[in-house]
Parts: C-alpha cells; sequence; structure tokens
C-alpha cells in the first residue's frame, strides 16, 4: 500500500514520517525545509506500507515551485492513501489544503497534529470533524509519538471512505461547472472532473493536457470574462472561496477556552515579533550567530590544523617520498591540503554554524526573522528569510548556500545564491581583507571595501529581481509557537547536514587540489606569468606574478593570501609593504572579496543549481572582480 504525508510547512510532517518508519529527516520549524521528498517502507499489522514525504505546500495551485513538485510527486507516486497532517493550533490554514485533496479523488486521513498545544487554548471537536469532512481524523502529537498507533489503523483501514465533500464556489463558477462537466466523472488520469476543472480555471498547467483542446479554449475564455465581470482572476476567487469554506469547518468544530490566558510564551512571542523590540534582538541573535561562527570556528580551525599538521604532516611526507620524484610529490600534497580544507572549514565553520542554526529552527524564531525583515529584502526579489543565509555566508559561503534551501522558490535561491557568492565575504576573504588593506593601509580602507560589498548586494538584489521576473514574490509563512529545542534533533539534523556537505565538496576539493599541485610541480602556472602581464600589469596594476595567487584562490581563498609569500621574494613574517604599494594591495584584497567562488562552493553550486547556473555564477563574479579592480586601479591613477 502506498501512502503519501501531505501538508503545509512546519506542521511536523517529517517528524511524523520519522515516527512512522524510523527512518530520519531534517525536521524544522522553518518553512520549506523538507525541499525534497522522502520514502520509506514500513509494516503494520501485516501490511506493508511504502510511505513519502511530499514536500510542504500551502496549495495545489500550481504556482510555486513547491506546489508543482507536490502535485506530480502525487500524480506519479497514485498513493493508494493520503495522510493530510494538519496543525491543530492552526487548524482553517491546513484544512485549505485536506479539501483539495478531497476535491482531486484521494482517500484521505487526516492527521490533526500539535494537539497538546491546541488543547491549551480550545476544543476541538473531532467527531464532528470528521463528519463534516466524510473522512478519519486522528488526533496526536508527532513529537512525542501520541496518536501514531491510531493513525496507521485509520490507514490501513480497508473500509476507509472516499469522501464526496464539495466545496461550494461562487455561483457563477458552479454554473460554469454544471453546464460544461456534469456529464463526465473521471478525466484521462483517474482525477475527479469536477477538481481538475476548478484546477484548470485556477490555471493550474498541469491539469492541461487531460482536457480536449477545446475544452482548454472554452475555459480560458471563461477565465477573461470572470475577470471582467468581477474585476479580478479567478484563482483568486476560487482561493478566497476555499478559504472561506475552511474557515467555517473550523469555527464549527472549535469551542474556544475562555479561561486561556496570555502565558509567558506568548509574550516572549509578541517581543520577538514587535520591530521595536524584535529589531534589537536580532540585532544580538545575528550579532551571536557572527561572532561564534568566525571566532568559535576561527579558534577551532588554528587547534584543528595545527594538531593536523604536526601529526599528519610528516605521514604525507613519508607517502611522497614513498611514490618518488615531482609526481609523488604533487600526489602527497593535493590529498594533504584537501583533507586540510575539510578540517579547516567543516568542523569549525559549518558545524558551528549548523548547531546554532538548528537551535534556532527548533526554537521557532526563523520565521520571526522572516517577517521582520521582509519589507526590507523583498526591494531585492527576496524575503526576509534571506538575511539567515547572508549572515551565514561571513562564515562560508558552502553553508550559506546550502541554506538557502529554506526558500520556496528556485528563483530566490539563486538570487539570494549569486549575492552571497559575490557581494557576501566569507571568513577567508575577510583574512584576506585584514590580512593586507587592514594591516597595511589602516582600517579605512579595509571599511571602504566592505561599504562596497554593501552596495553590491543590494546592486545585484535589484538588477537580479528585475531580469528573474517570471515568479512572484510574496512571503507566505506560519509563525509556530516559541518551544525549547530538542538536542538530539539539533545534533541529528546537524551531523546530516554536514555529512551532506562532505560527499559534495570533498571529491571536488580533492581532484581541484591534485590538479593545481601538479600545475605547480611542473611550473605550468609559471608559464601563465608572462602571456597574462598585460591584464594584471596593464589593466589591474598588480604585479604579473600575482596571476598565480589568484589562480590558487580558486582553490581556497586564503591560499591567496599565503602564496603571496611564496611568490614574492621574501620570506614569512616581512612587512607585505615591501611587494605591494597600499594601493595594489587594495585592488587586490577587492579582487579576491567578489572573486570566483572557491571549489567547494563551486561543487555545491552545481549539487543546487546545475552546471548552467553555476558557470554563469562563477563567470560573473570573475567579471565583477576583475571589472571593481580595474576601475580602482584606474580611480588611484587619476587622483
Amino acid at each position: 500500500m502506498k501512502v503519501a504525508l501531505v501538508g503545509n510547512p512546519n506542521v511536523g510532517k517529517s517528524v511524523l514520517f520519522t515516527r512512522l518508519t524510523g527512518v530520519g529527516v531534517i525536521a524544522s520549524n522553518y518553512a520549506g525545509t523538507t525541499v525534497e521528498f522522502e520514502e520509506s517502507t514500513v509494516k503494520f499489522h501485516g501490511e506493508t506500507l511504502k510511505i513519502f514525504d511530499l514536500p510542504g505546500t500551502y496549495s495545489f495551485s500550481g504556482v510555486t515551485e513547491d506546489e508543482q513538485v507536490a502535485i506530480e510527486l502525487l500524480e506519479e507516486k497514485s498513493p493508494d492513501r493520503v495522510v493530510s497532517v494538519v496543525d491543530a493550533t492552526r487548524l482553517s490554514q491546513g484544512l485549505v489544503l485536506t479539501l483539495q485533496l478531497i476535491e482531486l479523488g484521494y482517500r484521505v486521513v487526516l492527521a490533526l497534529n500539535f494537539m497538546d498545544q491546541a488543547k491549551k487554548r480550545y476544543t476541538i471537536d473531532v467527531e464532528k470533524l470528521s463528519s463534516l469532512l466524510g473522512i478519519p481524523v486522528v488526533p496526536m502529537t508527532a513529537t512525542t509519538g501520541e496518536g501514531t498507533d491510531r493513525l496507521l489503523k485509520a490507514i490501513v483501514s480497508p473500509e476507509l471512505p472516499l469522501s464526496n465533500y464539495q466545496i461550494k464556489y461562487d455561483g457563477h463558477i458552479e454554473q460554469f461547472l454544471e453546464n460544461n462537466f456534469k456529464n463526465e466523472s473521471k478525466t484521462k488520469l483517474g482525477y475527479p472532473v469536477r477538481g481538475a476543472a476548478i484546477k484548470l480555471l485556477e490555471g493550474n498547467k498541469h491539469f492541461t493536457d487531460q482536457f480536449s483542446e477545446e475544452t482548454k479554449k472554452l475555459v480560458e475564455d471563461y477565465r477573461l470574462e470572470f475577470k471582467e465581470q468581477h474585476f479580478e482572476s479567478i484563482e483568486v476567487h476560487i482561493a478566497r472561496d476555499r478559504y472561506g469554506e475552511a474557515g467555517n469547518i473550523a469555527t464549527a468544530v472549535i469551542s474556544a477556552d475562555i479561561s486561556h490566558q496570555r502565558s509567558l510564551k506568548d509574550k516572549i512571542s509578541e517581543f520577538t515579533l514587535k520591530p521595536l523590540t524584535g529589531i534589537p534582538l536580532l540585532i544580538i541573535v545575528l550579532v551571536t550567530i557572527f561572532v561564534s561562527v568566525i571566532y568559535i570556528g576561527g579558534a577551532l580551525e588554528e587547534f584543528l590544523v595545527g594538531l593536523y599538521e604536526t601529526y599528519a604532516g610528516p605521514l604525507f611526507d613519508q607517502l611522497a617520498a614513498a611514490i618518488g620524484g615531482e609526481f609523488g610529490t604533487a600526489i602527497a600534497e593535493g590529498i594533504y591540503l584537501s583533507i586540510e580544507a575539510i578540517l579547516a572549514i567543516v568542523i569549525p565553520f559549518i558545524v558551528v554554524f549548523y548547531l546554532i542554526l538548528g537551535v534556532l529552527e527548533d526554537s521557532g524564531y526563523l520565521p520571526r526573522v522572516a517577517m521582520l525583515l521582509d519589507g526590507i529584502m523583498v526591494k531585492l526579489g527576496l524575503h526576509g528569510r534571506a538575511i539567515i543565509p547572508m549572515i551565514v555566508g561571513t562564515g562560508c559561503n558552502v553553508p550559506a548556500i546550502l541554506a538557502t534551501r529554506t526558500l520556496e522558490s528556485k528563483r530566490e535561491r539563486l538570487i539570494l545564491s549569486t549575492v552571497i557568492v559575490m557581494a557576501v565575504p566569507c571568513s577567508a576573504q575577510t583574512i584576506i581583507i585584514i590580512g593586507t588593506v587592514g594591516t597595511y593601509s589602516g582600517v579605512f580602507w579595509a571599511a571602504l571595501i566592505y561599504l562596497i560589498l554593501l552596495a553590491m548586494i543590494f546592486i545585484l538584489g535589484k538588477v537580479l529581481h528585475k531580469v528573474l521576473d517570471d515568479e512572484p514574490c510574496g512571503l507566505t509563512i506560519e509563525i509556530p509557537d516559541l518551544t525549547l529545542p530538542s538536542v538530539k534533533n539539533v545534533l541529528y539534523k546537524t551531523w546530516a547536514r554536514t555529512k551532506d556537505f562532505i560527499t559534495i565538496a570533498f571529491p571536488l576539493l580533492l581532484v581541484g587540489s591534485l590538479v593545481l599541485e601538479f600545475l605547480m610541480v611542473f611550473n605550468v602556472l609559471d608559464a601563465l606569468v608572462d602571456p597574462l602581464s598585460p591584464f594584471t600589469v596593464g589593466f589591474l596594476g598588480l604585479p604579473a606574478v600575482i596571476i598565480i595567487a589568484l589562480i590558487m584562490g580558486v582553490l581556497r581563498k586564503e591560499m591567496a593570501l599565503q602564496i603571496l609569500y611564496v611568490i614574492f621574494p621574501i620570506t614569512a613574517g616581512v612587512d607585505l609593504s615591501l611587494a605591494l604599494s597600499p594601493e595594489q594591495m587594495f585592488v587586490f584584497a577587492l579582487i579576491m572579496a567578489t572573486y570566483m567562488p572557491c571549489i567547494a562552493v563551486l561543487a555545491v553550486l552545481l549539487k543546487e543549481y546545475g552546471t548552467k547556473n553555476a558557470v554563469l555564477i562563477c563567470l560573473s563574479s570573475i567579471c565583477l572582480s576583475f571589472l571593481l579592480g580595474g576601475l580602482a586601479h584606474f580611480v588611484f591613477m587619476l587622483f
């Protein structure tokens, strides 16, 4: 028996999936975390259940990416049962999706989650709700497992009814359905004609192939006619009718608890949402994230890399000697640097960040950040939730790009990832800025680079918002209750996400290290110095040999600074100003602050957005960095 779990983001669907199957997924209070479906098989009372956890969605209208994926997966998997997971504290919102599932002809079981919290506010007449909808309703609390057994019994019941509940839409819409679809019962793919016709009226392209060209023309003409007569689109009208129906049902089954008073948690929740108090609190949280990722991560990096160099360094020297020659040196050094990069990035920065992110997710705080900053971020074509990945990017761009999964559409994720790569300096880029301009030119010049990057964030956001305008931009998000994070859940999510990063980044990091080592050992990089000197010297005003540092920066950004002490005829610890003027340091640091992402970031971009978009982002960042470097050089020449 095939079973699909469907629900809004933040309703505990992923936690329920874990309870039912014993297979963990990332469970989060933050909307849009489960962006890919999971599946597992479990046996119950002799019945084998194949359970699918679909992406969280608010509707099946097919407007957003989540909606499209959810409806396509439902059709592809053709489940025998659909469990509609609903937050009992927000019953009306969840019923909107449940009503659409019924409308599309699925056998539905309603899992009424978070009943422990709902009971503190009001009473829900479960039997009346079940009678009204004509489907089983199971009250439960997924985090504790309460109600899970009853839910499984309802799923496997051979007597699970097919609800005949119908939403009453606007009279004109009902008349159109009656006149044109009353003589048909099923579409080619088995959907009830009424349900599929409503989706067609909403403009859901997924259902167009199930009707004849004549019918599609008829529906499209009526959509235009309806808009002219009612001064609004028919999809808006249908959505309002559906929300109204869900609200009426919720009102009919909920009895208010007059004894309920505002708790301390309610007051704290209000404190986080009011701009007057919420913004200062947010600043404290963001500063805490920044300080933790930069300083705790930096201390861990120094400690781990020190241990690695002390104990592993001699082993790799032996490996190089065992292989022999320059070939052995290149292999040993390439592997050595790859492992060092993982130790220097993953544990210090990514693990620290993911631990903090897990706490913020499970506490229910992140949606509040999104609401507070939405007004500012929407001007960049983003939502308020985009601020968290941007802050993360100041530590490392890799977890920052992975954190963009919390945004609902691919368009928003692409905009934010591009901004992060091109204008949010990671800790390695900060090291370069501070290690060159900050140390030798002064704080003012370092601050000027950060001001340029801040301006680039807004410019890039505006430009990309105009160019990528094929999807709507609006914030739809539930605000969950504030809760104490589960230590077990936070640790599991941290492990799952860290493992995901290692499997994505390490293979490319290893290959890239080996390639660069061979290029250096066999002096291939040196051969690029003279041919590219008209560009590096003429356009950027930098020494010709600095092209080697730029190339090495592709592997890891801080290596570009380290290589400066190798390629110039000085020793580490000697004043770098003997090799570069303050103006040249500024140009070099500005280029590296916006330069092509390192190979670990490139690996994540390839995984998340495909080759085409990853290459476009990389080429754009290279062009931007050299353009800014060239402009800075010519400004210095003028003044």
